[in-house]
């Protein structure tokens, strides 16, 4: 990294996606101002109506709406559908408690809107039939009806059932429908396999919550299965029961299909564990987290740097506040500890350790260079190696690379804070369950961080991360591989001026974070939850150094 990036030995950080299985649920500050006409009686049933410009009340944002109101008991379970043949139906529900549902599609390759949930409670709930899209218009049903908790046929978690997906009848509820009871805070992995149609699999909360995915984009764990059969992994956020939807992409798909369910417990923290009993890390939810940090401040070869023996310092105590690591399970290296001797040795004894199920974190803050790569070797497209500047001497990409060989774990994630950091991935990133995550390109320096007091951007937004504010599409308690690119990605943003200065001709200091072939929703670990099954709140860890 450098402060001026000037030397070249200088240090270093079903509302709905058809992909991701996200729960979509939307923020009451969100929806635009209601009709101030009187909200209309809303009967069980077929309720017909129209749009009509000129005489229905327009929202704020110009889109024609009309708003019902029904009286609903606590616990009742209600289905509302908006059906429109001449514009795209979205439909708005408010109530008792702060409940907000919005839907503009029920399912892919329908424009019709639905909402299933559970009324938290006795009283008045709005229900607001509108458009998509500002200048539609026209005729609509609207159908209210109660929903039975064992509506569909029984699923249990841990078996496979065959069935089939007939056409849908006109107005009905599209799909094969399924009830499943969950508790709160287990994961449950749905998987939907058909060589008839194009599947796709929903679950629908009791909260109005939905979860959505359409192309599972894989071959199964038997690599027979097809790209477009789906997959769901859903966190329960409460105990209860919960509908899976069977649905073809587009109109006419149809025939026979297998649902494949299973269901991993929460992972809880027990008076006086450090770290929960059993395994909550990795894709299957079975491993450990194990890790390695290195930072080094005060070089005897190099110039001093700011914070980045703290940066790995602080990535531990991270780690152990969000109950992810005990201190056994990692291995801090500061200053004049962090030698190769010491680091190779680190990775070697992780590298014994490590099981399949296992994700393990290999984090370099410190300086970062480049020298010239060996003759003949023709990988290194630019003709250089890329190095970390451990204590006593230089470690090539190369060299890390081969030290890393041995850790068989499924997921590895190495993070590097330093100069040229990004010239580290052609070495890493070439065989499957590698995350690389690099502080800047291969030709670019790093800054240091001091308006964050740290060592390095990436340490900083990294330790934050893995505190648990990365867990956040949704905040479930599940950290997604996606999750964590996308949150590190969003703070170098954020942080663009800092490392970029305005009117400097240095190159963009940007992160690079390929995943290779692990996947958006690959899990990384699930945060462990209190003994009530709750998920706490982020800890408010101190994680800055003393001021430069």
């Amino acid at each position: 990294m450098t402060t001026a990036r000037t030397g070249s030995a200088l240090s270093l950080s079903l509302l709905l996606g058809c992909a991701a299985a996200r729960p979509s649920l939307v923020p009451a500050t969100s929806a635009a101002a209601a009709p101030v006409a009187p909200a209309e009686a809303l009967a069980w049933g077929d309720t017909p109506g129209a749009l009509e410009r000129g005489t229905t009340p327009a929202l704020d944002d110009g889109r024609l709406a009309r708003t019902y109101a029904i009286e609903l008991a606590a616990g009742e379970r209600v289905r509302l559908a908006l059906r429109s043949t001449v514009f795209d139906a979205r439909l708005v529900v408010d109530g008792p408690t702060g409940l907000h549902i919005e839907n503009d599609d029920a399912f892919p390759g329908s424009t019709h809107a639905a909402v299933v949930f559970v009324a938290p409670a006795a009283g008045r709930y709005t229900v607001r039939a509108s458009t998509l899209d500002r200048g539609e218009s026209g005729a609509y049903t609207l159908r209210a009806e109660r929903l039975a908790a064992a509506d569909g046929a029984a699923l249990a978690t841990g078996a496979t059932v065959d069935a089939t997906l007939d056409p849908a009848a006109e107005g009905a509820a599209p799909g094969r429908w399924f009830h499943f009871e969950a508790r709160g805070g287990s994961r449950v992995r749905l998987r939907v396999t058909s060589t008839a149609f194009d599947t796709v699999a929903t679950v629908l909360g009791p909260r109005g919550e939905v979860w959505l995915n359409d192309d599972a984009n894989d071959l199964g764990p038997a690599r027979t299965e097809r790209p477009l059969d789906s997959t769901l992994e859903v966190v329960i956020p409460e105990s209860g029961t919960y509908h899976l939807v069977v649905t073809a992409f587009g109109t006419g798909g149809a025939g026979a299909f297998r649902v494949a369910a299973s269901e991993r417990a929460p992972v809880l923290l027990r008076a006086g564990e450090e770290v929960p009993a059993g395994g909550y890390a990795g894709a299957d939810g079975r491993g450990r987290v194990l890790g390695l940090y290195a930072g080094i401040t005060a070089y005897a070869a190099h110039s001093t740097l700011y914070g980045c023996a703290d940066d790995a310092r602080f990535l531990g105590e991270a780690m152990r506040a969000a109950h992810l690591q005990g201190a056994g399970d990692q291995e801090v290296l500061v200053d004049g500890a962090a030698t190769r001797a010491a680091f190779t040795a680190g990775l070697a004894r992780i590298a014994a350790r490590a099981r399949p199920e296992d994700v393990v974190v290999v984090f370099f803050s410190g300086h970062g260079n480049v020298r010239p790569a060996p003759d003949g070797d023709r990988t290194e497209l630019d003709g250089v190696d890329e190095t970390i500047e451990l204590a006593d001497g230089p470690l090539v990409d190369t060299e890390l690379a081969a030290a890393l060989a041995g850790v068989r774990a499924g997921t590895v994630i190495l993070a590097l804070d330093s100069c040229h950091a990004g010239g580290f991935a052609d070495d890493w990133v070439t065989r499957p369950g590698r995350i690389g995550l690099f502080s800047s390109d291969a030709d670019v320096l790093s800054d240091t961080a001091e308006p964050r007091r740290a060592g390095g951007y990436l340490s900083w937004h990294l330790r934050r991360a893995v505190l648990g504010e990365a867990d956040a599409r949704p905040r479930d308690g599940v950290l997604q591989a996606g999750e964590l690119t996308d949150y590190l990605y969003a703070g170098f943003v954020a942080d663009h001026e800092r490392m970029n200065r305005p009117g400097s001709n240095d190159p963009y200091q940007r992160l690079e974070a390929p995943r290779g072939s692990v996947p958006w929703t690959q899990a990384l670990w699930l945060y462990p939850r209190g003994s009530d099954g709750a998920l706490g709140p982020v800890p408010g860890v101190a994680l800055t150094s003393p001021a430069p």
